[in-house]
């Protein structure tokens, strides 16, 4: 999501920039040309907008548990019931809900450990594991 004071920054950069009024000399000022720092200005305003909405779609959090997913479905034929994951996986994939709006299911299994709904798989929040750890995926037992 591109924040308002970024699209305000960048508008009003491109809206203050009178044809010529940063130019070095008047001729270019006659012509309606901009300077060079002012050209480059706009340049890095624009490539820092396009940063900010790549940034805002960016599906990182969610392709190694995607990868799972579709490796289980070739060999299976069905997306797998459950993958066990760390809690820094869970707040990502959490985070990722929540920035691209979708909808949280949340729950709880037999064992008491927390549940999130991803696609047709159960997420199993499983603290006792390492770092970015994601398990193989299974069917329930």
């Amino acid at each position: 999501m591109i924040h308002r004071r970024e699209l305000l920054t960048f508008a009003g950069l491109l809206g203050g920039l009178p044809p010529g009024a940063n130019a070095a000399d008047g001729a270019a000022a006659a012509t309606g040309e901009i300077s060079d720092r002012s050209a480059e200005d706009i340049v890095n305003a624009i490539k820092a907008m396009t940063a900010a909405v790549t940034a805002a779609r960016s599906f990182d959090a969610i392709n190694p548990i995607r990868l799972r997913q579709m490796d289980y479905l070739k060999a299976t034929n069905k997306f797998p019931d459950f993958i066990d994951i760390s809690p820094d996986v869970w707040t990502s994939v959490y985070d990722w809900h929540v920035r691209m709006g979708q909808p949280l299911m949340l729950g709880r299994d037999a064992g008491g450990r927390y549940t999130m709904t991803f696609g047709f798989t159960q997420l199993v929040l499983r603290a006792d594991v390492a770092a970015n750890f994601i398990s193989v995926p299974y069917d329930a037992r």
